[in-house]
Formats: structure tokens, sequence, C-alpha cells
């Protein structure tokens, strides 16, 4: 058989591969670090001071040896610079961001590399700056130590993790044995081990490794102080006001630069209090489920980026318990029961609901497959009795409300908006229409101050409609906000019927029998206190029996439930539809749902 040099393989050995290898590296090595003076970089964490630009190349070339990855090295560096920051105690960029300096520099050093005397040359002099300038600081000799070295360009000024005893320290800035009365847990950091506990929070004790010692104690009474810096204030921001914890950190920071005395503790320190409070308010709910039997469950879900999300709340004649947030694969009955009975283990509740209070939708109402038959099912089986089962009565009276918009005006659309041609024209026209309205009289109009917006402006358009009923004149009407156009938010439908009956005159005639209904029977039902009562039933039995509308009768017949309510609460699922609000307030200000069930529970107010 003859030679086939054409597909012959060519092998090396071993240690020739060895030996290229090493020699490359020599090469690099060589190349990166002697054509500029390229430093020897161990570690950028143990600096002292911030470090240059070329400190950064040096430590890149430095790891070659050990590290081949490219990516792996900056993501290396990234984490070493992030150690020294937290040193320093200087706020400090996002990590992407700071990754992207690292591979940005880099690429423009082998960019200039090959040139002796350049521009580059001069400029990775300097410092290797990823300070966040506007971000939180912790004192202002932080900012005066960060600004002489951009200055000195890192020539004066420097940081240790060495504690100065007592004695060396002016009296003046010596720290206090104790913190003042009205901050008791206020006191100074003065030592930390690295970046991740640079930033002390609430509850948080770092006892000194050096002993400290004042002039007047004797030294055999050396003992170690706690450190730890209150969070508390800064954690209720971010609980109550729906303040992102960097927020929150600022205004506690913009608030001690006024004067104010407030403790100071950092975004990290502030995130991880809030996680806390949420751990530590499961005990206390777990706490008050063993004191108290009685309870009505809630949930209510909305669709957020594709995933669902449900809320949680138990509720009695004397509190309200958020459990938590369900993140639920899909919107199916079976979907959100799954992880809904998770949570209800975890907190053993099940021998404490006696109620069920949702939305009438088919996936918690259905009879076979339904989310409530679910857990009256599961309450069975465990041996309790089955809870009782209301229907919320403001999304019953926005279902009665939408088969009487539909028949008077009939729609073409199924789509879950609310698909009304004087909704289009409203939404289109609202500014303009609004200065056509000519208003002849003043209206008092007595409000519930605790009502929303949207509340208010549903009340006061129904009392202006009365008015104008029973007068013939317009009243003036503060116009407000457009509320949502998705069929979920329960009031949208009736303020959408008054105002275009208020400002689009050619649809007065088609909508004056709902808005009547809307105003009378209707609106006296949604602005009760939902407990069940005889009366307002009649009252809106009799209003729709008056329209001769048959669908709205079957389902106000169908849902709305005469039976006394097992546990004494308003029948309606509002506290679950504020938790649905709540969750999208705090999922705005985190940049996963990996913690959103801790810090919706953290809200929880256990007065």
């Amino acid at each position: 058989m003859g030679f086939n040099s054409a597909i012959m393989t060519y092998y090396k050995s071993s240690t020739t591969i060895k030996k290229n290898a090493e020699s490359w590296k020599q090469n690099v090595a060589i190349d990166a670090t002697k054509r500029r003076d390229i430093p020897i970089i161990e570690t950028l964490s143990s600096f002292t001071r911030l470090p240059r630009k070329k400190d950064i190349i040096g430590r890149f070339h430095t790891i070659l040896e050990t590290m081949k990855d490219k990516k792996e090295r900056m993501n290396m560096i990234t984490g070493e610079l992030i150690v020294l920051w937290g040193k320093f105690s200087f706020p400090i960029l996002a990590k992407q961001t700071i990754m992207s300096k690292v591979v940005k520099l880099i690429e423009e050093n082998d960019k200039n590399r090959k040139r002796k005397k350049d521009l580059f040359q001069v400029e990775i002099e300097n410092i290797f700056d990823i300070t966040k300038a506007d971000g939180n600081w912790l004192c202002q000799e932080d900012k005066e130590l960060y600004k002489l070295q951009i200055k000195s360009q890192g020539k004066i000024g420097y940081v240790t993790s060495t504690i100065a005893p007592q004695s060396s320290i002016h009296p003046s800035k010596r720290v206090r044995k104790s913190a003042p009365q009205s901050e008791p847990n206020a006191v100074f950091v003065t030592d930390v081990d690295d970046a991740s506990s640079a930033k002390v929070s609430s509850d948080e004790v770092i006892s000194d490794k050096a002993s400290v010692s004042e002039e007047s104690e004797n030294e055999n009474d050396k003992r170690k102080r706690v450190v730890r810096f209150s969070t508390s204030h800064a954690a209720k921001l971010v609980t109550t006001k729906s303040l992102s914890s960097n927020k929150a950190a600022v205004v506690c920071t913009s608030l001690a630069e006024d004067g104010i005395s407030i403790p100071t503790p950092s975004q990290s320190g502030v995130w991880r209090a809030v996680i806390r409070s949420g751990e530590g308010a499961k005990p206390k709910i777990k706490s008050f489920l063993q004191d108290e039997q009685q309870f009505c469950l809630h949930f209510d879900g909305k669709r957020i980026a594709n995933r669902e999300y449900q809320v949680v709340i138990l509720k009695s004649s004397l509190r309200e318990l958020r459990l938590g947030v369900l993140k639920c694969e899909s919107g199916s009955s079976q979907d959100i029961f799954t992880p809904l009975k998770s949570l209800l283990n975890e907190f053993d509740a099940w021998k404490n609901i006696k109620m069920i209070v949702c939305d009438t939708t088919a996936v918690n109402t259905g009879r076979v497959n339904g989310i409530v038959q679910k857990l009256k099912t599961e309450m069975v089986t465990r041996g309790f009795d089955e809870p009782q089962y209301i229907g919320c009565q403001h999304h019953i009276l926005d279902r009665i409300l939408k088969h009487v918009l539909d028949f008077f005006n009939p729609i073409s659309s199924t789509k879950p908006t609310l698909n009304y041609e004087f909704v289009d024209e409203v939404i289109k026209q609202y500014d303009v229409l609004q200065q056509f309205y000519k208003p002849e009289s003043e209206m008092i109009i007595v409000q519930n101050p605790g009502w929303r917006d949207d509340f208010k402006f549903l009340y006061e358009l129904c009392s202006s409609f009365r008015f104008f009923i029973e007068t013939g004149a317009y009243a003036v009407i503060k116009w407000r906000k457009l509320p949502s156009l998705h069929n979920a938010i329960w009031n949208s439908r009736a303020i959408y019927a008054l105002i275009s009956y208020f400002l689009i005159p050619k649809w007065r005639i088609s909508l004056e029998i709902p808005c009547t209904f809307i105003s009378n029977a209707w609106q006296e039902a949604w602005f009760s206190n939902q407990i069940f009562n005889a009366e307002i039933h009649h009252k809106l039995m009799d209003g729709i029996s008056e329209l001769n509308c048959s669908a709205a009768m079957k389902c106000f017949v169908t849902h709305w439930n005469v039976v006394t309510s097992v546990v004494d609460i308003p029948r309606t699922n509002i506290c679950a539809e504020r938790g649905v609000k709540l969750m999208e307030e705090l999922l705005l200000k985190c940049k996963t749902d990996k913690y959103l069930n801790l810090k919706f529970i953290s809200t929880n107010t256990f007065d």
C-alpha cells in the first residue's frame, strides 16, 4: 500500500507542547511587563491605597500563568477590587459596571502595548476609580480621604485594618462607652474583616480583634467592644414607604448631614435588615396563629413579565397577616394550589382557616378543579371542617356592572379590557373634553379620608350625577387621573361610564339608565362596609330587576351569599388587592424576585 502524505496528521509530543506553552507564557509576561514597567501584583485586595490603572494591568498579567481564561482573570480582578473598596468604605459601582471598566482597560492596553511613548502611557498612571460618587457615604471623613486619593493619585492617605489604641486618638474622636439614649444601638464601626462585612447592619455584632484601652482604664480590664449600626429606621422606609434599600440609606444619610440624629447604615446593611425582618416575622405570625383560631384566607394574583404571582393573606377580626408571595409556574388552579398548600404547611395554618374570600373567577370557583374546591378537599382530608366560601362582594359588583353595560352598550370583542366606544373617546380626548364641561354649581361632598383616589373619584362622580338628576345643574368635578383599562380593576367600568356621561353628550341617552343604577343601588353596596346587610341586598336586587338584565340578575343570585359569615370581617378581597399593589411596588425595587417573599412578609405590623 502506498503512503498517502496528503492525509497524514502531524502529532506533537506532550513534552513539546508543554515546552511551547511555557515559552509562550514567558514571552507574554515579558512583553506585558517589561515594555512599560508594568508591576507584578500578587493581589489587589491587600492594597492600602487606591490602585492605578497600571496595577490592574499588572494584576491581569501576573495571574496569567495560573489562570489562562481571560474572563476568569477579569472576574478575579473585579472581586479583589470590590473587597478593596469595602476596606475604604467607599460607595461602589455595580459589579457588572466594574467588570466593563476592567475589560475596557485591558482592551486599550492591548491596542497600545507596541508603542513605547504615547498618551496611554500617561493615562495608566492615573487611579482606576470604581467609586460611586453620588452613592451612600458613611461619613464625611470617607469623602475627604477619597478626594485626597484622587487628587494625589494615591500618594496621600491610606487605609488599614489595624485598630489604633484609644490613647492615640484625640478624646473628641474616641468611641463612647455607651450610645445616646435616643439611639441605643447607634455606635461607630471601627474594624471589619472583609468587604462583605465592611458596612454593618442592625443586630450585626463585630468584636474588635484588638483590645481597646483608655488612659483611665486598667490594662487588665480590657474587653471586647460591641459595634453595631441601627437599621430599624432605614428598614422601615423600605417596608412601609416602598423605597429601595439604596434610597432608604441615602435618605438616612441626607437627614444625618442636615443635623438630625439618625443612624446611617449602608445600602447592604438596610437590605440585610429587611431580609432579617422577614425571617423574624415568621415566628411571630405562627404565634398569632397559635393564639387565634378564626381566620379568613384571602388570595389574589397578577401576571408580571410572563410570571404568575399570588399574594396570600390571613385576616381575622383583630389583625391581618401577610403570609407571603407565591411564584407560580402558570395561572392554572393546580399551579397556584401547589405552592399555596406548601405555604399553609409552613405556617401550620390549616386549622385556623374557617372562611375563604376571593374573586369569583373560574380558576378560583370551579366546581371540580377550582382552587377553593381543592382547599376544601384538603381541609377535610386533614380532619378539619370544610371552610365557608364567600365571593368577594366588590368583585361581584364589578361582574354585575359588566353585564349591565354590555346589555345597554353591546361590544364586539371579549378582550380583557373595557372595550366600549365611549371609553376609547374618553381616552383620546380626555384633556380636551374637560374644557367643554361647564360646571354651574358647587356641591358639598363628604368622603372617607382613608379612601384611595379612584374610590374618591367614583364617589364624587356618583354624587355629581345624582345632583344633576335632582337639580338639572352640572356640579364642579375634580377630574382625576383615568383608571386602568383592565377589567380586574374593579371600579374602572363605573368611572368611565360616568365620565362619558358628563363629557360626551351623544352617549347620555344610552348611558343614563346604567349611570342611574351605578349612582344609586350599586354605589350604595359598593361603598358599604361589605358586611352582609339585608337592606342593601334587597335594594341591589330591586335595582337589577328594574334593568331587565337577566345576565346581571343571574350573576347576583349565583354569587351574592346571604349566609352569616363565620368570621366577622368585610366580605371583600380588597386586602389581597392591596397586597398585590404592595407586591408590585416591592418587585420594582428588586433586581430579581429571589427575596420578594421575605420583603413582603417584612411589611407585617404586629401592633
